[in-house]
């Protein structure tokens, strides 16, 4: 899989190390630059491409919404900023994510699930992943792989066919990160991956030796979903 080349934008000089320490620790992206305002980046976007950029908007000169607003070809951008009353303006540019600083590595890392699941094409689907903080480790975790995913208080199971992750996420986090048409909550401690249930008899699901209740709030729709899913 093709590395995306990113580029940080961030009049402070913290800020652009902390987001490039960040890319640097993800194998699926590639630090090109950094640029202390908007119109150093304009002029460098001019003679090169990029795949991803990670933009802080209040800067002196060209702030990042400017910036994007004169760029003829806009980059896709997640925006790096202490300033959440900008969310709202910014999402005219359909802008992949929004991080609030400061930001922690589970959060860019959710940001780059997002931006990872929307560049690559439908027919790299085999080798969708998550790309998650276990532990002191960043691992990968191939989609198609995970049967189920389970909440545990402040945390998540991930059950795959190899074996189990625990990992610091809610269930609201994780389920935007996986593609919905594969994946339906059952219950609210249960997300489960459609093509990996053996069958369905009253209100639960088997997946093996494991049984994944199917609360009654969601058993019309899932049923629904089940029947039709290929």
């Amino acid at each position: 899989m093709k590395k995306l080349s990113c580029i940080v934008i961030d009049d402070e000089s913290i800020a652009r190390k902390a987001i490039q320490a960040y890319i640097e620790k993800v194998d699926e992206l590639e630090f090109i630059q950094s640029f202390r305002n908007g119109m150093e980046a304009k002029k460098w976007l001019s003679e090169h491409q990029v795949d991803l950029l990670f933009m802080d908007i209040n800067m002196p000169y060209l702030n990042g919404l400017e910036l994007l607003r004169v760029l003829e070809d806009k980059p896709p951008t997640i925006f790096t900023t202490a300033y959440p009353e900008h969310a709202l303006a910014s999402f005219e540019f359909n802008v992949i994510d929004y991080l609030v600083k400061p930001i922690s590595l589970e959060r860019f890392l959710q940001a780059v699930n997002k931006a990872l699941r929307m560049l690559h094409t439908p027919d790299q689907k085999e080798e969708q992943f998550l790309i998650l903080k276990e532990g002191n480790s960043i691992i990968k975790i191939k989609i198609l792989d995970i049967q189920f995913i389970e909440a545990m208080q402040n945390y998540i199971k991930i059950q795959t066919v190899q074996k189990k992750h625990t990992i610091l996420m809610t269930m609201k986090e994780v389920v935007n990160q996986l593609p919905q048409n594969d994946f339906f909550q059952t219950h609210r401690s249960f997300i489960v991956q459609m093509n990996k249930i053996d069958k369905v008899e009253g209100d639960k699901i088997f997946m093996g030796d494991e049984l994944i209740p199917i609360s009654k709030r969601s058993r019309s729709n899932f049923l629904e979903k089940f029947k039709t899913h290929r």
